[in-house]
Formats: structure tokens, C-alpha cells, sequence
């Protein structure tokens, strides 16, 4: 296992370079390795240790790491339905375009079909235009009246801080928290 979280650091480095050059990461290989199940795909998140996303790694017929998958389990509201994000996608430049993504995601959506998923969903930046159309391609949506909304752990911190002042947040054990 040392060697894949050593392996999926490596990716997840790389990523942030390309998507924003100078970009400091906070992850590592003893982060990943708490928070990251291996086993399979299709396990359901009861079995996962407490683990909060499932990571992928596909390797080249030679056996070259080839690329990363990372992805967690949501909740649909509507149809009260679970559904996974795909948190990490990553494939090594020279194994780009030679089919390693659309494998990747269609694992993904097996493990998802398997878990009764109603729903796969993630986020690309809007200038990658090379992802957007593999996408398009694979029958992706594109959800342009949503936005996405995001708070840093300062902010979590701030938040959670006012509502223990107030007194107005439960026992979060209620809620299974």
C-alpha cells in the first residue's frame, strides 16, 4: 500500500501543477493513507473503515503507472438515493488519449451501479476544453444554472465556532455525525 499512496501523492501533485502552476498541496501519504480506501471499488462505504473516498490507479500494459481516480460517495436528495463525486482525475501526459480516463470512469460507474447510485457528478475547470469534450462525449451533462460553492477549514472552523456560541447547533451524534 506504501507504494500506491506514494503513487497517488505523486498524482495528485502533478494535477495541481497543471491545473494551478505553484499551487502548495496539504496532502500526504499518511493523509492519504487514513482517509483513502483500497479495497474494491464496489465495496459499500460500511465497509470502508471509515475511509471517505475510494481511490483508482490503472497501469500501462507494460505495467507504468498510468493514472488516478479519486472518488467519494454523495446523496442525491431528490430520489433519496446515494451517488459518488469524482473528486481526482488524473492520466500521465504520454497515456493520454489511448482510452485510460473513459476505463477509470466507467470503473467508477460500476462500482456505482453496483452501490445503486442514481447519480455521478464533478467539477472541471471551464478553460479545459480537451476535458470538457471527453465529457460531453461520455453523455455528461454540463450544468451551467449551478455554481460551485466552497468554505476552507478557517472558514468551517469560523462557522461551526459561532454555531456553538449561539447554542444553536445539535447533537451532531442525532444526525449521525
Amino acid at each position: 500500500m506504501f507504494l500506491d499512496v506514494s503513487l497517488i501523492l505523486q498524482f495528485i501533485q502533478s494535477a495541481a501543477e497543471e491545473q494551478a502552476p505553484g499551487t502548495k498541496i496539504a496532502a500526504t501519504e499518511d493523509r492519504l493513507a487514513k482517509t483513502l480506501h483500497f479495497g474494491s471499488p464496489s465495496d459499500p462505504v460500511s465497509q470502508t473503515g471509515g475511509r471517505f473516498a475510494w481511490a483508482l490507479l490503472i497501469f500501462s500494459p507494460d505495467q507504468q503507472p498510468a493514472g488516478l481516480l479519486i472518488y467519494f460517495q454523495n446523496y442525491s436528495t431528490w430520489t433519496a438515493a446515494p451517488g459518488v463525486c469524482l473528486e481526482e482525475l488524473y492520466v500521465v501526459p504520454e497515456y493520454r488519449r489511448h482510452g485510460y480516463a473513459q476505463i477509470l470512469i466507467e470503473t467508477m460507474a460500476s462500482a456505482a451501479e453496483v452501490a445503486g447510485c442514481v447519480k455521478m457528478d464533478w467539477v472541471c475547470l471551464l478553460d479545459n476544453e480537451k476535458a470538457l469534450g471527453f465529457y460531453d462525449k461520455l453523455g455528461a451533462k454540463r450544468m451551467n444554472d449551478w455554481t460551485v460553492l466552497k468554505v476552507d477549514k478557517a472558514c468551517i472552523r469560523e462557522l461551526a465556532a459561532r454555531g456553538k456560541e449561539s447554542g444553536a447547533c445539535p447533537e451532531l451524534h442525532s444526525a449521525g455525525i
